[in-house]
């Protein structure tokens, strides 16, 4: 029984060092009660039993915010979704400690391996359309901000690298207390301390400065169903707001104008004269989110407005799957699960501000690191993200999403200016600082100074090559090992 105690433990204290409580320390540790009971397992049963129960425990704790989504109607919805969430992430455990088992019985390997696979699996379920790296371990260590600087090398799995190794280290010290062991885990816990400082001091900020104006309305979900009218209405009256200076760019949120777009040449008659009198005397341009339709097709889109016309608009590419998009399969067989069924976009479209590049994408795509890399390898100078996040009344989702844009602008040395419906809006430099911010459930106008660069990052030109080296390593050592087990 004490196993069971000791997985719950540790499934409890890895949960609790996520978003939004904060306690990412807690990380450095929190595995080993976990991994003591593993390493001393011989049955590959035992092995799953553990690790259902302590993937399941954590996950839950990660993820019990999936069943406050007001956009659903049944409770019993909501848990069930919720449920299927943390039972599929459950199985990437099992994957990650099955492949350890193996390992270990038939080759004999240590413990020391378990970091390249954890970072394998992680990496390798960041990718596809069901893919995403939104409980990765690395983020467990948001609020360490000189650590979180080596992401510009290593990118977010070389965090989850050093956690694990962390934990296992202090394994070892706990199996022999000796000088080695202990050297060795000071060592390694204080090295990215020491690289993150180094990294840090080695970067500089010295682009143009482009003044931005942050519109967070707060319209609840109700409202926006009640009244679009109203809620545009809204938005264009916060615009215009006394300003402390003239902004050249003013970012909506998410979904700010619904269903009136049909062509790139069309121009939403819901824009009122006044809106467009402001840009037209501010010499501003607008960013706003909305439904936007081609032809045959929807999106979710970014639309870039100047004065009276459409300049450019970007269609999202990462949709939230059976939210945003049914998978195809599902339609073949006529069965449509989701709340709507937006068209997946394909282009990377850069918007620009007099002189200077920048993107703009759209909620969940600020959790995927390598659409915000492919879009500073094409020239942006800094990232916006507009997010709509009012499916969930303050719950632990709008922390944990909000939280995820600062690695990003760390990873690709990028101001980031993110622009919610309910919050968080805020505006993050390139070292991973909040500047400037607005709280949850609040209505209110967020002006505030970007600036620009166009320099590229280790992490910018190569991406997760980290990931894809701890891939080859395992790769290696499997073929080393078959071979002399062949030999002998």
């Amino acid at each position: 029984m004490y196993k069971y105690t000791l997985s719950v433990i540790s499934a409890i204290l890895m949960g609790i060092s996520q978003q939004p409580f904060g306690l990412g320390f807690l990380s450095w540790f929190s595995l080993f009660p976990f991994l003591f009971i593993i390493e001393n397992q011989t049955n590959f049963k035992d092995i799953i039993k553990q690790s259902f129960v302590w993937s399941f425990i954590y996950h839950l704790i990660f993820f019990f915010w999936i069943s406050d989504n007001i956009g659903l109607d049944s409770q019993i919805l909501r848990y069930l979704i919720m449920l299927l969430v943390v039972l599929i992430l459950t199985l990437n455990i099992f994957l990650i400690y099955g492949i350890y088992f193996y390992f270990k019985h038939k080759f004999n390997f240590s413990i020391l391996i378990l970091p390249f696979i954890i970072v394998a699996v992680e990496y390798i379920r960041s990718l596809g359309f069901y893919g995403s790296a939104w409980n990765s371990l690395s983020y467990t260590q948001i609020d360490y901000l000189i650590i979180a600087q080596n992401i510009e090398y290593t990118g977010i799995f070389g965090l989850t690298f050093w956690i694990v190794l962390i934990n296992i280290l202090i394994l070892k010290v706990y199996r022999k207390i000796n000088f080695n062991n202990l050297a060795i885990l000071g060592l390694v816990f204080i090295f990215p301390w020491i690289t993150g400082l180094i990294i840090k001091f080695n970067h500089e900020i010295n682009g143009e400065k482009i003044r931005i104006k942050l519109i967070q309305p707060n319209i609840s979900l109700e409202e926006k169903r009640r009244s679009l009218r109203g809620s545009l209405n809204k938005l264009i009256d916060l615009t215009q707001r006394q300003s402390i200076y003239k902004s050249n760019l003013v970012i909506w949120p998410e979904s700010s104008i619904s269903g009136s777009f049909y062509n790139k040449g069309y121009y939403n008659s819901r824009l009122s004269n006044k809106m467009n009198d402001y840009l037209k005397s501010s010499n501003s341009i607008l960013v706003a989110g909305a439904d936007l339709r081609i032809k045959n097709k929807r999106y979710n889109s970014a639309i870039l407005f100047k004065k009276d016309s459409i300049v450019s608009f970007f269609n999202k590419q990462k949709l939230v799957p059976n939210v945003e998009r049914t998978p195809d399969i599902f339609n073949l067989v006529g069965l449509n699960i989701g709340l709507t069924n937006f068209d997946i976009g394909s282009e990377l479209t850069m918007f620009s501000i007099n002189d200077n590049k920048f993107a703009s994408m759209i909620c969940i795509e600020s959790v995927f690191p390598d659409l915000t890399r492919k879009f500073v390898n094409q020239g942006a100078e800094f990232i916006t993200y507009i997010v709509n996040d009012g499916w969930y009344p303050r719950n632990p989702q709008l922390d944990q999403h909000a939280q995820r844009c600062i690695f990003r602008a760390i990873e690709n040395r990028r101001y980031v200016a993110r622009c919610a419906n309910t919050g968080v809006t805020m505006v993050v430099d390139s070292y991973g600082n909040i500047i400037d911010k607005l709280e949850f459930n609040k209505e209110g106008v967020l002006e505030s100074e970007i600036i620009t660069s166009d320099k590229k990052t280790f992490y910018t030109k190569y991406g997760d090559v980290f990931s894809i080296f701890n891939i080859l390593i395992i790769i290696f050592m499997l073929i080393i090992s078959s071979i002399k087990n062949k030999n002998e």
